[in-house]
């Protein structure tokens, strides 16, 4: 099932985690961490904080390699599209719906040939990168077979 989302325009992800082991002014060595690019909440943490700390950096760091993804799906769309001289074609879901209820939860993807030979496929409108991609690239697969 492909999950229709509609993602902003521009997605823009940081991540700053710094750390270190300090003396302090007593010679006493000390865990320090900061999470803000300006240092603002730099301070002494514990081991088990750092680790928690490094432990949320790591879930970001998933939602970079997200982002690269869905780049990733969007370049090979582009380049699978050229390929096969398909013409990709985004309408939006609620006029689905008017048809059916469920209709807009189940539709991935689906062709089209115009009398003069042209082959489309039309995808929703907002749907994940990712989940287009698979979908596009089966129904190409498809027509290929049936070629």
């Amino acid at each position: 099932m492909s999950h229709t989302v509609q993602p902003p325009a521009e997605r823009a992800l940081s991540l700053t985690l710094e750390a270190e082991v300090m003396t302090d002014d007593t010679g006493r060595l000390s865990l320090t961490a900061s999470t803000d690019p300006q240092l603002s909440d730099f301070a002494d943490v514990s081991p088990a904080g750092l680790r928690a700390m490094v432990a949320t950096a790591r879930h970001r760091l998933a939602e970079f390699e997200r982002l690269a993804d869905e780049q990733e799906a969007r370049d090979t769309l582009g380049a699978l599209i050229a390929e096969h001289d398909v013409i990709m074609i985004e309408t939006p879901l609620d006029k689905l719906t008017d048809v059916d209820d469920d209709l807009a939860d189940r539709l991935a993807c689906w062709v089209m040939e115009s009398p003069d030979g042209r082959r489309y496929v039309i995808v929703p409108a907002g749907q994940d990168p990712i989940d287009r991609l698979a979908a596009v690239r089966r129904v190409i697969e498809n027509m290929r077979g049936a070629a």
